[in-house]
């Protein structure tokens, strides 16, 4: 089973060198023509010093003096064109491969990303795919040419002594059993130091996004002890795949010389017996020579297809992760009016824990209805349902009496606007993160969003105004300077529905006063589904749905379930006390 899967993962990967076929052929026809003019020195190289012991003949050593030289040039020039064409063979096949794969990956569930480290991605991403570049991308065009080469000279030997060739296939057992032994090894090693590789970018992506975490607690001593054991983990297991890496030079020299020692011992008899010559060993020597480097780098190259293997396995199991959140054959595009019906919906992250159980609601074109509950009771999961980030296990969710699943996935994203406590911003000028939601937009319009949103005097305060870089995740920016940023954003596009999650909570109260004028502006005329973290700010809810162990408990005005629901009253009496 593991097999199949590796050829699988193999397969797949070639696809993306396989349009270059042609391109590759050419470099393979190069590559056959360098290696045939080089096997011509050798005996060039003989008769240019069996001349020099010749007296009659001696004008004749510029002739191969100068035949030396041009072949040697000829190697050179064929090795520039077939290095430049090669480069630029391999960097497009693993560019397409590298955007096929970020483009599956970003359309894969929001589920998938929750249960992955992002620093797999990232070192699959950059390392993985450096490595199936150089090592198979290059590595199969390596093979074929150091085959060829091969077939070349042992030609060529044969030509000139087929007794002493084939004795010399001796060599081809011991250069298997290495390859066997520590091409595995190596594999193996492999696997867990591109493990590794993932284990620090996770390690360093978390701490840096949560210095401040990391500084308030005074916790650089620990972070920087955890971080130098994940890196003294990597630096082991690299050593380790050095070790066997470099053990194949010394080992297939020693190899080697042991059968050109007994080779050159045979010859020997055969120029005793005067069944050969010494011009004819001399020829025969330089070739051997030469023959060393592919024989040596053939058994080196296929051991690193065993360390790519784990490379190309990464990709693979990324690559065939289906996304089961399906774009319908005939997707419904239209604008939406707003209506939301959950109908016996059950959802479940994992088997073993129902999350949602029995969800029955509907909300009205341009109602306000909250969800309150105590934290983990499914209402964050709720709202995701919405866009579609998840499919219920069972039952249905309709918007405008049409079942999510018929409409177009970006048809439907577009006309949801969505503001959480947890506030992304990209790095880059905020003029840009408006735009983030709708990228044909005017200047104008953005101005008038960041207008709406209660942000456009806080930016015009700023040096730069729109054109101010907010750094890494808005960390140049207040909270409620990047919340009302977010809610611009929102704002751009107009959705006809609005999720809005915590949007409020953890804000001094400065802050929260503009966002909720904001967004108390954003949600005219508007279906909004809202979270509150404070259930003063849904006082106005046409209705709120309380929910305990992901059931809806009760339902109503604010003002009904004050006075008619416990569990309401006393999450609002411990705010309103607090």
């Amino acid at each position: 089973m593991k097999i199949r899967m590796l050829n699988d993962s193999t397969k797949l990967t070639l696809q993306f060198i396989k349009k270059y076929t042609w391109a590759l052929i050419g470099i393979i026809i190069l590559q056959f023509a360098q290696n045939y003019s080089f096997t011509l020195l050798p005996r060039v190289s003989t008769n240019f010093l069996f001349e020099l012991f010749t007296p009659e003949k001696i004008h004749q050593i510029y002739k191969y003096f100068f035949l030396a030289l041009l072949i040697v040039f000829i190697k050179g020039f064929f090795g520039y064109i077939i290095a430049y064409s090669l480069s630029v063979v391999t960097e497009n096949a693993i560019n397409n491969l590298r955007k096929n794969f970020f483009e599956h990956l970003i359309s894969l569930p929001v589920n998938y990303f929750k249960k992955n480290k992002t620093g797999n991605f990232i070192t699959i991403t950059i390392d993985d795919m450096s490595k199936i570049r150089a090592n198979l991308y290059e590595g199969i065009i390596r093979i074929i040419s150091q085959t060829i080469f091969v077939f070349i000279i042992i030609t060529k030997l044969s030509l000139l002594n087929y007794k002493l060739t084939l004795i010399s296939f001796c060599i081809i057992p011991a250069l298997y059993l290495l390859l066997k032994t520590l091409g595995n090894r190596m594999r193996n090693t492999s696997k867990k130091l591109q493990q590794n590789v993932a284990n620090i970018s996770s390690n360093l992506y978390e701490t840096l996004t949560a210095i401040d975490v990391v500084k308030a607690f005074a916790k650089e001593d620990y972070e920087t002890k955890k971080f130098s054991h994940t890196s003294n983990k990597y630096k082991n297991t690299s050593l380790k795949l050095k070790i066997l890496n470099n053990l194949f030079k010394p080992l297939n020299e020693f190899i080697f010389y042991f059968f050109g020692f007994i080779l050159i011992g045979i010859a020997g008899l055969f120029i005793i017996r005067n069944q050969w010559t010494v011009r004819g060993l001399s020829e025969y020597m330089m070739l051997l020579g030469i023959l060393f480097n592919p024989i040596g780098n053939i058994p080196k190259t296929l051991a690193q297809f065993k360390v790519v293997s784990a490379s190309i396995e990464r990709v693979y199991n990324v690559l065939k992760v289906e996304n089961n959140i399906k774009e319908p054959l005939k997707p419904i595009i239209r604008e939406i009016d707003g209506n939301i019906t959950f109908e016996n919906v059950n959802f479940s992250y994992d088997e073993d824990e129902s999350i949602l159980k029995n969800i029955n609601f509907e909300v009205k074109k341009g109602d306000i209805v909250a969800l309150v509950g105590p934290s983990g009771v499914g209402k964050t999961t709720i709202i995701n349902l919405i866009p579609r980030f998840y499919d219920p296990d069972s039952g249905k969710i309709e918007i405008d009496a049409i079942n999510l699943k018929e409409y177009s996935l970006q048809n439907l994203r577009s006309q949801i606007g969505i503001v959480s406590q947890n506030i992304i911003l990209f790095n880059d000028t905020i003029y840009e993160n408006i735009r983030y939601s709708k990228r044909d937009a005017t200047e104008n319009e953005i101005i008038e969003a960041a207008q709406k949103a209660h942000a456009y005097e806080f930016i015009t305060k700023l040096t730069e105004e729109f054109n101010t870089a907010v750094g890494e995740r808005g960390t140049r920016l207040s909270g409620g300077e990047k919340q009302r940023i977010a809610i611009a954003r929102t704002v751009l596009t107009n959705p006809r529905i609005l999720i809005l999650d915590e949007a409020t909570s953890s804000l001094d109260s400065e802050s929260e006063h503009y966002i909720q004028i904001a967004l108390n502006d954003l949600m005219q005329g508007k279906t909004s589904v809202v979270i509150a973290h404070r259930l003063s700010t849904i006082t106005h809810a046409n209705k709120v749905f309380v929910i305990e162990k992901g059931e809806i408990k009760d339902s109503g005005t604010h003002e009904f379930l004050s006075k008619n629901n416990k569990l309401y009253k006393r999450l609002y009496e411990l705010q309103y006390f607090r």
